[in-house]
């Protein structure tokens, strides 16, 4: 569940993203829905007037009638200071500007499968332009004539022209295992700590094969992080592209793998991203978590004081003296 995101951003939303994609052995489920997303022209007609249904209560200040538009596991989660914000943001973007017409609403879809039923979710975000050509977005994820997101800010979900065009499906557990791994990159930023970990600019990266990943001697560690990522509970999946903006200037690790076992062969790059320290007084907005993609967009977030263990070991990792096997910076 997202709501876990929420807490530091500038500006707060709701998602929650309710069904997970299980592994099965016979079928295939991942291709079946990456394929239907590419070779479907969905129709979102009944999505379009749920999501205007649900601006309309805004616009009325009808909070009761939107929340009614919610799964009760969400609207258990979300604080009233939540609900108030997304009141005022939303009627503030209203009350500036004309309602935008359907041709100018961004519509996508996304598909997730559980225990083979699939649900298909639709992400709408309707542009308010004021009088000054400037635009706030109303963002709404919507299925079966329910909410499952809802946000108000400066863009729409994702930004178009990079974003890739499908979500990967989010899988209910993680397979991920040593001797898959093709390629990696360990990427190391020391943030304000300016220590000797990193070099002048702050930095050390190392990365190449299975073979030069076998040089480094760190096996035993990094098998012991995918197996705590593995049998670890997920507190949250979005669909998320971009990273989120550096408030400071942290200390962090960021990991990246190509993997060879499916279903991760056919995703992307595998890569966990951890924030080491935050710099005193700027509080990141996903410090509290341990955030993993199994694709561009396909997120999954570990709260840090839940995977105490699997800290320690990221530390560890990060930590070791990689020698001659840093890349190296010319000046």
């Amino acid at each position: 569940m997202q709501y876990y995101l929420i807490k530091k951003m500038k500006y707060r939303y709701l998602i929650f993203s309710l069904f997970l994609i299980t592994t099965l052995s016979c079928g295939n489920p991942y291709s079946r829905a990456i394929n239907e997303l590419k070779n479907t022209e969905f129709k979102n007609d009944s999505e379009l007037l749920t999501a205007k249904k649900a601006i309309g209560f805004i616009k009325e200040n009808q909070l009761d009638s939107l929340k009614s538009m919610f799964p009760e596991k969400i609207i258990a989660t979300a604080t009233d200071s939540i609900w108030r914000d997304i009141m005022e943001k939303g009627q503030k973007a209203i009350s500036e500007s004309k309602f935008p017409s359907d041709s100018l609403v961004q519509i996508s879809n996304t598909i997730n499968i559980l225990e083979d039923k699939k649900q298909i979710f639709a992400k709408l975000s309707f542009p308010f332009t004021d009088e000054k050509d400037s635009s706030q977005f109303i963002n709404i994820i919507t299925s079966e004539n329910q909410l499952y997101g809802l946000n108000v800010g400066d863009y729409p979900f994702g930004r178009r022209i990079i974003e890739p065009e499908h979500s990967e499906p989010h899988l209910s557990y993680h397979n991920i295992v040593y001797d898959s791994i093709n390629w990696f990159r360990i990427w190391y930023g020391s943030g304000f700590k300016k220590n000797d970990f990193g070099d002048s600019y702050g930095y050390y990266a190392v990365s190449g094969d299975k073979e030069k990943l076998d040089k480094l001697e760190i096996r035993p560690i990094l098998t012991e992080i995918f197996e705590l990522i593995n049998s670890a509970k997920i507190d949250s999946t979005d669909f998320n592209y971009l990273r989120p903006k550096r408030n400071g200037d942290s200390e962090y690790i960021y990991l990246r793998f190509k993997m060879l076992n499916e279903p991760y062969k056919d995703f992307g790059e595998f890569t966990i991203y951890y924030i080491l320290e935050e710099e005193n007084g700027k509080p990141e907005e996903l410090s509290d978590f341990i955030t993993i993609k199994h694709s561009k967009k396909s997120r999954y977030l570990y709260n840090k004081s839940n995977n105490l263990k699997l800290v320690e070991k990221l530390k560890e990792l990060t930590y070791k003296d990689y020698g001659r096997h840093q890349e190296t910076r010319w000046h």
